[in-house]
């Protein structure tokens, strides 16, 4: 009788060990390993970020994988009404990074952290999305050993969220986003900048670079890819 009763037991122990390691119990597409008594737990964070930020609001909290880390991203309103986010190592319970939410992190310093993980030879493409909620920034990029990579990052704290690469054809010499962005700068200092792109126009491969002026209006930002000669910056969709 006893006997009878162990073997499906067993069973049934084999089938929950299978499917904690095939994440069938994971709430994210992409499952991590680590077991819920290794994590710090939720409250203990919360009142970590209570004593450095005083009275605080706190709207949303989410357990995911970020920079390949897990980590903690937790949404709050502090007593002067900002609106901040901190991502905090599960495991640890260290604060990683805190920002704002009013407007996304700079284009400059989202591409800063990609070079600080990346190789990177020339920026293709760039622009603000959703994804699952959330807003984000992806870039497109080719390293120097011409693989192509598609990096989403959180558009508030510059962490990664995802990225994969391809190999590609290696392309001709062009004029860097960086060179492009600062001398846009020059003329539009506050401009926020939405997307980015390389496109050919009249025969001609150009860099777009589409943002906001210090008045909030749309526009567009077209450079000869090469040399950098401004080609138009106007309002977009253009009346013309």
């Amino acid at each position: 009788m006893y006997k009878n009763l162990f073997l499906p037991c067993c069973c049934r122990a084999l089938i929950l060990a299978l499917m904690m390691v095939t994440g069938s119990f994971a709430e994210n597409s992409t499952p991590i390993p680590i077991k819920d008594n290794q994590l710090v737990p939720l409250e203990q964070i919360i009142s970590q970020i209570r004593k450095k930020y005083g009275h605080v609001v706190f709207q949303a909290a989410r357990l995911t994988e970020e920079d390949k880390r897990l980590v903690r991203v937790i949404d709050f309103k502090e007593s002067s009404n900002n609106n901040q986010r901190a991502v905090v190592d599960a495991l640890s319970g260290k604060i990683i990074e805190v920002a704002q939410l009013q407007i996304p992190i700079s284009l400059e310093k989202t591409l800063e952290k990609v070079r600080s993980k990346h190789h990177v030879a020339a920026i293709l493409k760039t622009r603000i999305d959703q994804r699952n909620g959330q807003t984000v920034r992806i870039i497109d990029f080719i390293d120097k050993k011409h693989k192509r990579w598609n990096t989403t990052l959180d558009a508030y704290t510059g962490m990664i969220v995802d990225e994969y690469s391809y190999t590609m054809t290696p392309q001709g010499k062009l004029v860097s986003l960086d060179q492009v962005i600062t001398k846009a700068r020059q003329t539009h200092k506050n401009m926020v900048i939405l997307k980015t792109g390389l496109a050919h126009w009249k025969n001609q491969q150009v860099r777009e670079v589409y943002y906001l002026d210090e008045s909030r209006q749309k526009k567009r930002l077209m450079v000869n890819a090469t040399n950098g000669d401004v080609i138009e910056d106007r309002s977009y969709p253009s009346p013309f």
